[in-house]
Parts: structure tokens; C-alpha cells; sequence
């Protein structure tokens, strides 16, 4: 799995997770990278409001309790997640953010100064969806930077 050497070096890494499968074998690749070049790996998640949740009724929760909740599990899911992925590497950084997934990538990815993202192109449903899943896709055409697109596993 030896990246070739264009005598270009990576300082921080942008790995943005879903926890899927794709996001899993991304993982890999991402570690390996930051390894290779002692780069700084940012891992974050995006916990997705993209959508309103069509139909949804808790007459007990308000929607900031719910979108509270959801980040502290999506923030116990990453750390969980770091550790299966990324135990014992010193220069990692996790995040959680709200927002709309390929938005807040852009965003963190900006405000942070990195170099490389490397993400899972998730195989879902239509053609471009196909190729790279829609949040990879947006993050692709908008990003301006090399980024390591890893397919899904087989």
C-alpha cells in the first residue's frame, strides 16, 4: 500500500467519517497518509440537518434537546471510532459539527489551513452518486486541493 513519492509532503489531513463501511476502509488509507508525511489527522463527522426529519413527532423533546443529543452521540460514535482506527497516533484531532455534511467539510477544511482530504466515495444510487456518493461529490467540484477519493469496499 506504498503511496508514490511526488516530493510533495501533506502537513494536516482532513478525513471527514460517516461511519459506514466506505468510511471504514477510508480510514486506512487516511492513517497511512498521515503516518507517511507526520501530518496532523482531523477526523471529523457531520451530524446532517440537511433534511427535516419528514413525519418525526417527539412531543417530549424540543428540536435543540434532539440536535444535542445527537451530537453527544455523534461525538461518542467518533471517539469510539478513533480509537478502532487511530489508536496511539499523537497528532490526531476529532470534531463534531452540525450542518449540512459537504457545507461544513468545506468549511472545517478552509478555517483549518490542510492540505489533503481524504475521504469514501460511499456507491449510492445514481450515476454520480454511483461514482462517489453526493457529499464527496460536492466536496470534490468545491474544494480546490488534492484530495484521495477511496472507493467502497468490495
Amino acid at each position: 500500500m506504498a503511496v508514490k513519492n511526488t516530493g510533495r509532503t501533506f502537513g494536516r489531513i482532513i478525513f471527514p467519517t460517516d461511519f459506514s463501511p466506505s468510511s471504514e476502509n477510508a480510514a486506512r488509507y487516511a492513517f497511512m497518509v498521515a503516518r507517511q508525511n507526520r501530518a496532523t489527522l482531523h477526523v471529523l463527522h457531520i451530524v446532517d440537518v440537511s433534511s427535516e426529519p419528514a413525519g418525526f413527532y417527539v412531543p417530549h423533546l424540543s428540536y435543540e434537546i434532539l440536535d444535542a443529543e445527537m451530537e453527544k452521540a455523534a461525538t461518542d460514535m467518533l471517539k469510539a471510532f478513533c480509537v478502532k482506527f487511530f489508536k496511539g497516533y499523537k497528532n490526531l484531532e476529532q470534531s463534531v459539527a452540525v450542518g449540512v455534511p459537504y457545507k461544513a467539510i468545506l468549511k472545517i477544511f478552509k478555517d483549518s489551513g490542510a492540505d489533503l482530504i481524504v475521504i469514501g466515495a460511499s456507491g449510492r444510487g445514481g450515476v454520480d452518486k454511483f461514482l462517489f456518493g453526493s457529499t464527496t461529490e460536492r466536496v470534490m467540484r468545491k474544494a480546490g486541493c488534492p484530495m484521495l477519493v477511496i472507493p467502497p469496499p468490495k
